[in-house]
């Protein structure tokens, strides 16, 4: 199919040797990679790919999985633009007749005016720090305070530990040892807030396997033994955090923040371009210069008969876009109050009630036959 020098090819059930490639050079996500997509096991013999070029060259390249009546794009956290939104639904729209819905998960994107019903809605965020060329203009950059603090409790640390190490290894030279030690710490650490990691033993392989394609891990080791902790993945010039730990008896250092600052700066001597704290609205990920990029939720109907048609999903959605602003709204409130414990002790009532309401209206609204 071409149009306007826009040619578009569609790989059924096949994923060409170039998409990897492609994908880092135009969206260099993590959540956008064949590494990522394989160890998670989303590279299935059903995975299609959606190419489009201009004047031969790729400018949106998207894995997707056809499930009966929809399509689900499996690239998340990537900028796409209205323009090619819409293009890909049309095309998808156009070529297969009994496609209902289109759905995109976690990307950046707004769409004002656009020729087809859709449903979009804010369900997570990336803090992203932009790298520059040296650590001394990245040192620079910081706050006059966070700057101070980090020197202070680096050279309190140092002192107190002449056997402090810090160490960056990428990929099969990282230590498979530190990998599960970092998680380690990183379990224990939720379990010292009545948490539970999302790490259990299939997760913990997972990443183990991950590192291998294209982790980054640094850790900070006293005696060999690892205090504290951040594996990486590495996407073209750009890095991913996703998983870190470090140990509770070295928190008088803010140990945690210390590594983080550390493996930025490793990771601009390795000219990275970004640093990616993923989700999670933590005070340290802004003080270390995190900017939110919000990611949302994007679901394309054929025709509005299709919104009636699926209003239990398009209900489904909207609640939980607006479970979401009430979470942080609460959270709000308990720092405006200076009382950050409020919004503890009340978001899970309220999400309970919330829960509740969604459970006893689902019943009232139309099911999918």
């Amino acid at each position: 199919m071409q149009s306007h020098n826009i040619a578009i090819s569609f790989h059924e059930n096949s994923v060409p040797s170039f998409s990897g490639p492609e994908m880092e050079r135009l969206y260099g996500h993590l959540y956008s990679s064949l590494a990522q997509f394989s160890v998670y096991g989303n590279l299935t013999t059903d995975t299609c790919t959606y190419v489009a070029r201009q004047h031969g060259i790729v400018i949106a390249l998207l894995l997707l999985r056809i499930e009966g009546e929809h399509v689900r794009v499996l690239n998340e956290q990537i900028d796409v633009g209205a323009a090619e939104i819409e293009r890909f639904a049309r095309y998808m729209f156009s070529s297969r007749p009994s496609l209902k819905t289109i759905r995109f998960r976690a990307i950046q994107t707004t769409l004002h005016r656009f020729s087809f019903p859709c449903q979009q809605v804010n369900i997570s965020e990336d803090i992203v720090v932009s790298l520059p060329d040296t650590s001394d203009d990245y040192a620079a950059r910081l706050g006059k305070a966070t700057r101070k603090n980090i020197k202070h409790h680096l050279s309190r640390l140092r002192r107190s530990f002449p056997t402090l190490v810090h160490q960056v290894r990428a990929r099969e030279e990282a230590s498979e040892q530190h990998v599960r030690e970092i998680v380690a710490l990183n379990r224990a650490r939720m379990a010292g807030k009545n948490k539970v990691s999302y790490i259990d033993d299939e997760e913990e392989e997972r990443i183990v396997r991950l590192v291998k394609l294209c982790g980054v891990v640094s850790v900070m080791t006293l005696d060999d033994r690892v205090c504290a902790g951040v594996i990486c993945y590495q996407v073209g010039s750009n890095y991913f955090s996703l998983v870190n730990g470090h140990a509770t008896e070295y928190d008088d250092y803010r140990l945690g923040t210390l590594c983080f600052h550390q493996t930025i700066c490793a990771c601009i001597e390795r000219g990275g371009k970004e640093f990616h704290f993923m989700w999670g609205q933590y005070p340290y990920k802004y003080m270390l210069l995190g900017v939110q990029r919000d990611l949302n939720n994007l679901v394309i109907y054929r025709s509005r008969m299709q919104v009636l048609l699926n209003s239990h999903t398009a209900m489904r959605i909207a609640f939980s876009a607006q479970m979401r602003r009430v979470k942080f709204w609460l959270l709000q409130q308990g720092e405006k109050k200076n009382d950050p414990r409020l919004a503890a002790r009340i978001i899970p009532h309220c999400l309970s009630i919330l829960k509740n309401l969604r459970q006893h209206t689902a019943g009232l609204l139309p099911q999918r036959k």
